[in-house]
């Protein structure tokens, strides 16, 4: 992350050099990856924060922040998403200046360069990736990956741009690259905020989490007398779940422990990332233990 880091913030240097010698599509780029620039600083910050324990007093883990900040990022991406594609309509109205033909050059200069710096990226992504690891690393792989093929396509309308002569080709091609970004922009902005708002919101974490956890119950539904209740909820890669069950007064609590630890370790097996907590109450005297 940090060699990664480092390397971006040359890249997004340059790539508002490149918008500012007339490409719109460099100027798109700039923008998509000055926004992306600003998340993975905040992805850093909190890893090491985790990893140095700084956030321990979280106790259900900084997820509500890693979605907090994609939910802000996700919004700029649409709004930056509408000033390209207003842009382009000024293209084609003729309102807007086309880049000059050294300008177009130094884009698609750039847009190799840039190119080939997603690659390194996403290549030490890739390596770093174990069967453990975080789901921020996973979302960064992935983020990699589709950065890497929108940086070709864009590579190659800035190419075409630089080599041609002709007007009406330099504007299809720098606009065409231009909604191509803000495409992007558009279906990676939507694509988080459909994901992290539910979450932020306390919404269940999913109808194939209760279904594990009610096949659970399945298994041990002769350990306890009735189900009081069942929530679940997300917060980044872990899934909570809280289950309240009801138990006959005359079990000991060593009987009760035994049953909970057997149903907990069910769950487990089927949701590994889970965190169970299970609160028995007995009929007869309505005593709460918490598991």
């Amino acid at each position: 992350m940090l060699f990664i880091i480092v390397v971006d913030a040359f890249m997004v240097s340059a790539l508002v050099v490149g918008g500012l010698a007339g490409s719109l599509t460099m100027s798109a780029e700039a923008m998509r990856g000055g926004l992306g620039y600003a998340l993975e600083c905040f992805t850093i910050v909190l890893l090491r924060r985790i990893h140095r324990g700084v956030l321990a007093d979280m106790e259900f883990g900084a997820g509500k922040l890693e979605q907090v900040a994609s939910v802000i990022i996700a919004a700029s991406m649409l709004l930056a998403a509408a000033w390209i594609g207003w842009n382009v309509l000024r293209i084609w109205n003729g309102t807007r200046e086309l880049g000059v033909p050294i300008g177009l050059a130094l884009a698609a200069i750039i847009g190799m360069v840039n190119l080939y710096v997603n690659v390194l990226a996403w290549d030490s992504v890739r390596r770093s990736i174990t069967d453990d690891a975080s789901l921020i690393m996973h979302a960064q792989l992935h983020l990699r990956r589709v950065k890497l093929i929108a940086s070709f396509v864009v590579s190659v309308g800035l190419t075409v741009s630089a080599l041609s002569t002709d007007d009406v080709v330099v504007a299809w091609s720098d606009s065409l690259g231009s909604l191509f970004v803000a495409g992007y922009m558009i279906v990676h902005g939507v694509g988080v905020l459909r994901t992290a708002l539910p979450d932020l919101l306390d919404r269940s974490a999913g109808a194939e989490v209760r279904a594990g956890v009610t096949r659970a119950l399945g298994v041990h539904v002769a350990d306890y007398d009735r189900l009081l209740r069942m929530r679940t909820r997300r917060s980044g890669r872990t899934t909570f779940i809280e289950i309240h069950l009801a138990y006959a007064a005359a079990l000991s609590i060593a009987d009760v422990q035994r049953r909970v630890d057997a149903l907990q370790a069910t769950i487990h097996a089927q949701l590994p990332d889970a965190e169970v907590a299970v609160i028995t109450t007995s009929i007869a005297a309505d005593t709460t233990v918490a598991a």
